[in-house]
């Protein structure tokens, strides 16, 4: 019996759960064309335990959504679930997404005998897994491309998951329904349980989502043939003439100013860096600092000092949703994301400056 925090960031659907003795007592959900995730996930579990009255010291495990679905979704679920086990020495749970898929299923129609999660892979490809009355899987998940393989399920099945309805026309006949649908943290409750109460837990220093097809890399592009000797050549002719052109215009730097800071994250004052997503503001740099967790081993350290009209020394400042960086009005209300700096929204053009960072246990360094 168990107070476990739940995250599926799997597909484009991101949400986060509370579930106590196999239940799910609070849930937030929030679904957007794009993924959101990176600047939604951690602001939803604090506002999930804010308002149901739980803190971090309340919870037992934490649960992921595992795979399959989205490369980038997965790694920033499985990333933020990691650093919050490894911040509040708390096990985790590793769920598999198409199960969750079948127990909303189930939640919203019982009555099928036969459930076929499937969570969209593009194209006419889904990753898919199948599970009886009882939730139980019968054959695990896998890429199925369905206009050239044809179906390859024979009989009447609730075909669920932001997969299913594009298939449907494929798939349709021999009283099968189809449901679209995106997993949900909350339907990972009972399952979340079963695996607390076996000692079910993933390694924290060896999981990996459960991607099911390897990222493949495509042949890298070179249309101006500037891999050869003499597109090579032609490149650096280009650069020479570019600088000469550009001799009388004012290029726009921030002050340098050497950086060289360590930062033990075992010290209180940074325990907010424990979890992805989070970030603090630190002396140094030009105008500040802001050090971001951006995953379990990735940091972005972005100096204050706004890029638009450089000689003006605005300084940026971090709106409540931890991810829009903007100076004041008396500026140029410019925004920047502190996922990597880039502009959002002008009139600057130029990002934000970053700093270097390197992570060695629990000190990490950040220097020019």
């Amino acid at each position: 019996m168990a107070r476990i925090l739940i995250l599926d960031t799997a597909t484009k659907q991101c949400s986060v759960a509370l579930s106590e003795h196999g239940e799910a007592v609070a849930w937030k959900e929030d679904r957007a064309d794009g993924y959101v995730h990176a600047e939604r996930l951690m602001p939803l579990i604090n506002a999930l335990l804010k308002e149901h009255g739980w803190d971090k010291s309340s919870l037992e495990a934490i649960a992921v959504s595992g795979g399959p679905g989205s490369f980038t979704g997965l790694r920033i679920g499985v990333s933020a679930a990691k650093g919050l086990c490894h911040g509040l020495g708390l096990p985790l749970i590793a769920l598999d997404t198409l199960g969750i898929l079948a127990e909303q299923g189930e939640r919203l129609d019982p009555t099928p005998k036969r459930r076929v999660a499937m969570v969209d892979a593009r194209r006419m490809e889904v990753y898919a897994g199948d599970f009886n009355h009882e939730g139980d899987c019968t054959e695990t998940a896998r890429p199925v491309v369905v206009d050239e393989e044809g179906s390859p399920w024979e009989g009447p099945a609730q075909f669920i998951g932001d997969g299913a309805v594009k298939c449907a026309e494929v798939l349709a006949g021999e009283g099968r329904t189809f449901v679209e649908a995106w997993p949900l943290a909350r339907d990972g409750a009972k399952l979340a349980e079963a695996a607390f109460g076996q000692s079910d837990f993933a390694d924290l220093a060896s999981y990996e989502p459960n991607y099911i097809k390897a990222f493949k890399a495509g042949a890298p592009k070179d249309p101006l043939g500037l891999r050869s000797t003499l597109g090579v050549v032609w490149l650096a002719l280009a650069l020479v003439l570019a600088s000469c052109t550009s001799c009388g215009e004012q290029q726009q730097f921030i002050p340098y100013v050497p950086v060289g800071l360590q930062i033990d994250l075992n010290l209180p004052a940074y325990n907010t860096l424990n979890f992805p997503g989070e970030a603090i503001a630190l002396a140094g740099g030009s105008k500040g600092l802001y050090v971001y967790r951006y995953t379990l081993d990735e940091f972005v350290v972005l100096d204050r000092h706004a890029t638009y009209d450089i000689p003006l020394a605005c300084q940026i400042t971090l709106d409540a949703d931890n991810f829009t960086l903007r100076d004041n009005d008396d500026c140029s209300e410019s925004e920047w994301q502190i996922i990597d700096g880039s502009v959002m929204n002008g009139p600057a053009t130029l990002p934000l400056h970053r700093y270097r960072t390197s992570l060695n246990g629990s000190i990490l360094s950040v220097f020019n």
